[in-house]
């Protein structure tokens, strides 16, 4: 599925690359980092570009895919080993059968604390019971793995935004760039004696 959607995106992005050449390099890069450049005929910067974003999202993917895994894996292991149905678990769920070796365990220290609002119904649905404490531990490990992996994914995605800003911003600095006509330094003497020099550039809009 998210391979798919991954395809999807690139197939529309190469369309609309094909398909409107008078848009200014600035949105095109915020749309396809690259993109921008290739359009102001910096073909290393957006090559650069190009290649950040492919990697960064075969990154996406693969932590994706192992994060997945990893959380089949844990589920997996405490249906075998403590007896749940992980069928319909929140997260917090997940982190609470880690926490403690069984539900009774749970709800009576919640109980002591008067956090009636944070109790499992004793109904079957909810109930786990560990064989051992080294399972529950290696349960957890598991899932705090997974846990990393997804925040990891998360992170990754924020690298793909950051690479869509600065490539934009890359394309609108060429884009300025390309128009100054000429830059000259002028000597400038002041009333009170001191020399200085001011930039001047010309611009061609």
């Amino acid at each position: 599925m998210l391979k798919k959607k991954i395809l999807t995106i690139l197939c529309f992005s190469s369309i609309i690359s094909a398909g409107i050449p008078d848009m200014h390099p600035m949105v095109k890069s915020a749309i396809l980092p690259g993109w921008g450049e290739s359009a102001e005929n910096s073909v290393v910067r957006a090559r650069i570009f190009r290649l950040t974003e492919t990697m960064l999202w075969i990154g996406y993917v693969g932590v994706n895919m192992f994060s997945n895994h990893a959380e089949t894996q844990y589920q997996s292991f405490a249906a075998i080993h403590a007896g749940i149905d992980p069928q319909g678990k929140d997260h917090s769920y997940w982190v609470d059968i880690g926490n403690y070796p069984d539900i009774n365990t749970y709800n009576d220290e919640h109980l002591r604390f008067r956090e009636t609002e944070n109790l499992y119904a004793l109904n079957g649905e909810w109930n786990w019971n560990w064989d051992s404490d080294e399972n529950r531990n290696e349960f957890e490990t598991l899932r705090i793995n997974s846990d990393l992996l997804a925040l990891t994914g998360k992170f990754v995605i924020g690298g793909i935004v950051m690479n869509h800003i600065v490539s934009a911003i890359d394309a609108l600095y060429l884009n300025r760039l390309e128009k100054i006509e000429s830059i000259s330094f002028m000597p400038v003497i002041s009333m009170d004696g001191y020399y200085n020099m001011r930039l001047q550039l010309d611009f061609n809009f």
